[in-house]
């Protein structure tokens, strides 16, 4: 195995020990903004930055002090079965498969009650301008992420079960997530069943969920509906090949600031959906199309959103770097890689740089933020461990594969 490789399975691996060891449980960025007292600094925006910054300062003695406890959260189960199956195919030890497996069971034995099929939310209250999202409440993208790891399975081991578990996420999507027509004809998925933003990324999750439910299902309700939203997001791309956050209007009571940035890790999300959905569309007429904004979008994403030393970096500027966006800067150029040689060298470098300012050298966990002169070293399961361990395991599982075809990278 190459050094480099090697090396980083080695972290991999330290944070396959530490998923396990706590079985998926752990602390995350809005786990403390549910408390009373922190919401009740939100509107308020001095306060609002003081709590918070306190909060960067001081994660773990912040959440002592609150009583902010662990929890399980199901983005991190799915994430961590995506994990074990590309160790899967990357080592070919059965071992990964019985993980997997454990966290799809886990998934389907903690689904949300009282919806048309499979579906999950957070543990914590999410809270925003116009936004009231209580616990539990299923979220478009968690269901989507679950979806790819229940398809995933389905395509190694033919499972029926994990077929019909991407089924019953895809008749969520269609009964349960609200589609918000648009006057160009097209329509935009929710994020949530009570969410009216435009959000680009949720909305492509859904779409990615529905073409690959129709790739294994072959039903065509799937389709139709997939391509109006698809429509939605690629008729909204920016000239120079960006896209926002989402789409947002004066009369709209969200937060226009939110919705109207460009970020390293969701443009991540649209593109890797963009991928996955032309891989499913590549003999349909929409392919050209989708190629084409994908393409704009990666050139966009590689030469706006890298710094020069590889820490991903916003429209906005460079700090905070958040290892959230890290993940994302590692797995989206390894995905890429299979339609656009050369882009995993945009991952070695954010590799490289995360491995360096955000990995505690003794453990191998990862920190949360990145400040010119702080560095918030809160240990996010489902923020940034699971997400990193994903990541991670794609581009091991990328590198081993160009290392066997005895290509150069």
């Amino acid at each position: 195995m190459d050094p480099t490789l090697a090396h980083m399975t080695e972290w991999l691996e330290q944070l396959e020990r530490y998923i396990d060891s706590r079985d998926g449980c752990g602390f995350d960025p809005f786990d403390v903004k549910e408390h009373p007292l922190i919401r009740a600094a939100q509107p308020y925006p001095l306060l609002r930055k003081a709590t918070s910054g306190l909060c960067d300062l001081f994660p773990d003695a912040s959440r002592a002090l609150l009583r902010i406890q662990p929890q399980h959260n199901p983005k991190t189960f799915a994430l961590a079965a995506l994990g074990r199956l590309r160790r899967l195919q990357t080592t070919g030890d059965g071992t990964h498969l019985e993980r997997a497996q454990y966290f799809l069971d886990w998934l389907r034995e903690h689904a949300e009650p009282g919806y048309s099929g499979l579906a999950w939310g957070y543990p914590f209250d999410v809270h925003a301008k116009g936004l009231d999202t209580p616990r539990g409440t299923p979220i478009a993208v968690v269901s989507s992420i679950a979806g790819d790891a229940f398809a995933s399975a389905y395509r190694l081991t033919g499972d029926a079960a994990h077929r019909e578990a991407v089924s019953s996420i895809a008749e969520h999507f269609l009964c349960d997530i609200p589609r918000m027509p648009q006057d160009d004809g097209s329509l935009c998925f929710a994020y949530t069943p009570g969410d009216r933003r435009r959000v680009h990324n949720a909305n492509l999750h859904v779409v990615a969920h529905l073409f690959r439910a129709y790739d294994i299902l072959r039903d065509d309700r799937f389709l139709t509906v997939a391509q109006s939203g698809l429509d939605f997001t690629l008729n909204r791309q920016r000239p120079d090949g960006s896209w926002t956050y989402g789409e947002y209007a004066a009369s709209e009571p969200f937060e226009g600031t939110l919705l109207t940035l460009i970020d390293h890790f969701h443009t991540g999300f649209v593109l890797r959906s963009l991928h996955e959905i032309l891989h499913v569309a590549e003999f349909m007429p929409v392919a050209p199309r989708i190629a084409q904004a994908l393409a704009a979008g990666y050139a966009y994403y590689r030469e706006r959103l890298f710094a020069a030393d590889g820490a991903p970096i916003n429209d906005y500027g460079r700090y905070p770097v958040d290892i959230h966006a890290c993940a994302e800067s590692i797995l989206c150029p390894s995905m890429l890689e299979q339609r656009y040689p050369g882009a995993i060298r945009y991952a070695q470098h954010a590799l490289n740089w995360t491995f360096e300012h955000l990995r505690d050298s003794s453990t191998g966990l990862v920190y949360h933020r990145r400040y010119p002169f702080h560095t918030s070293r809160l240990v996010c399961m489902r923020w940034g461990v699971a997400w990193t361990y994903y990541a991670l395991c794609e581009y091991t599982f990328r590198m081993a594969a160009a290392s066997r075809s005895g290509l150069v990278l």
